[in-house]
């Protein structure tokens, strides 16, 4: 009698999911999706037009999505379409006409590469599986490269984790400067949270505690000031869920009155924080007041940019080169994606941000778990998290340019995946998903 064995092939364990396999003809675009997600940290070494090799990944996500698309007949969804091509017309006109044509294209084509890459991830997140495998490879790639990064540090690998002398002891990693890298393990610690990855509940605190080691390491005040807010947002919206609006902003205030003795407690150990010994403190906490002060004064000019600027705007990217030809006091990029869209695209600019902002907020507010089919809500049991990080962007955006974060746009596409699928669960093999259809 012959012995029959049945082995899983490799890519039926990586396809394999709590709500079952991702569908045959589904899986070269998830993989490779997946692939995308897993190696955003990949930025250096950077080539021409701030290019990385993250960016070559990602490309072949849209290449193998759009070939996907092709081969099974299916129609690609494209969330936020209509507010990032009024973002992309204003910023082309506003190049035309401004001082660095090519700054500005090179600006417009990451817009639309940017939009390309959160439209192949929606897509591959169109189906419970396939959202699970996204979620899974974002929020496990991220305890792997925390704990490099913290074992870098650990063990004084300077360059790997991407320390400079002009930064004291802050990381980096392989991303642009330390705020980049944090803000990228902050969204992933909100992924990990809400994808409930690892599935074990000892492991997972584990992997929460290293992803809050590198965030502590590149020493963000960002990233530390948006970590409360962001869960103030959770708590607001779980509370608000579960109970009512009076009960959530009841707790909301009580929590922000907490927050509000500690900063005072912290302000009267400012002279602490100013003499300590440890680098990292006196380049992250301690340069708090003086970054805020630089950055009124580059705001201020910035804004005498707009005032003295075309409607059209001063293109794209310029901010920094406009600046380096006037008085003005602090000479650098914009820090700001809701000033620099008005300096750089006009008012018809900051418009299409705001139209974009719209259409991201009322996927968010509309993604209850309890809207949700029960596969999608299986893989994500609460979604609040994701509201959370979101708030936490829109906020960082203020004093930080995020918009070209390679990481935010995932972000968006799985927001956008669970509004457009999410609540129309197609059945299981079928061709065509039944909430498959264009919004932008």
């Amino acid at each position: 009698m012959t012995a029959i064995v049945s082995v899983d092939a490799p890519e039926t364990k990586l396809f394999r999911s709590p709500v079952g396999p991702v569908p045959k003809r589904d899986r070269l675009m998830v993989g490779t999706v997946a692939a995308g997600v897993a190696l955003l940290p990949l930025l250096r070494p950077s080539g021409p037009g701030h290019t990385a090799p993250e960016d070559v990944i990602m490309a072949a996500g849209v290449v193998v999505t759009l070939l996907w698309a092709s081969a099974t007949r299916a129609r690609v969804h494209i969330p936020y379409l209509l507010p990032v091509g009024g973002l992309v017309l204003t910023g082309t006109l506003a190049a035309m006409f401004g001082i660095s044509p090519s700054a500005g294209a090179l600006a417009v084509g990451q817009d639309i590469f940017l939009l390309a890459w959160c439209a192949a991830v929606a897509n591959a997140c169109r189906t419970p599986a396939g959202l699970s495998v996204i979620l899974r490879a974002w929020a496990l790639s991220a305890v792997g490269w925390a704990t490099i990064l913290v074992g870098a540090v650990a063990t004084h690998h300077r360059d790997l984790a991407g320390v400079h002398a002009a930064t004291g002891q802050r990381t980096q990693f392989t991303f642009d400067n330390p705020n980049m890298a944090a803000n990228y393990f902050f969204v992933s610690l909100f992924i990990l949270v809400a994808a409930r990855c690892p599935s074990n509940r000892l492991a997972r605190a584990g992997a929460i505690v290293m992803v809050l080691g590198a965030i502590v390491v590149t020493g963000s005040n960002a990233a530390l000031l948006g970590l409360p807010l962001a869960g103030l947002m959770v708590t607001f919206v779980v509370i608000r869920r579960r109970a009512d609006l009076v009960t959530a902003i009841a707790v909301v205030l009580l929590a922000l009155l907490a927050g509000g003795a500690g900063l005072l407690f912290v302000k009267r150990q400012a002279a602490n924080v100013h003499s300590s010994q440890n680098s990292l403190v006196r380049y992250s906490v301690a340069r708090s007041s003086r970054s805020a002060a630089k950055r009124e004064s580059l705001f201020a000019s910035e804004f005498h940019l707009y005032l003295t600027g075309s409607l059209l705007g001063r293109g794209p990217n310029t901010t920094i080169l406009t600046l380096g030809s006037s008085a003005a006091a602090t000479v650098k990029t914009a820090h700001d994606d809701y000033l620099a869209t008005l300096v750089e695209r006009g008012p018809l600019g900051e418009l299409a941000l705001v139209f974009l902002i719209g259409a991201v907020t009322v996927r968010a507010v509309s993604i209850d778990p309890r809207r949700l089919s029960s596969g999608f809500a299986r893989v994500i049991p609460e979604t609040a998290l994701l509201i959370g990080a979101l708030a936490a962007m829109g906020v960082t955006a203020a004093t930080h340019e995020v918009l070209h974060y390679r990481h935010l746009w995932p972000l968006l596409g799985i927001v956008a995946a669970l509004y457009t699928f999410g609540r129309n669960e197609p059945p299981l093999g079928s061709e065509v998903p039944h909430g498959d259809r264009a919004v932008a």
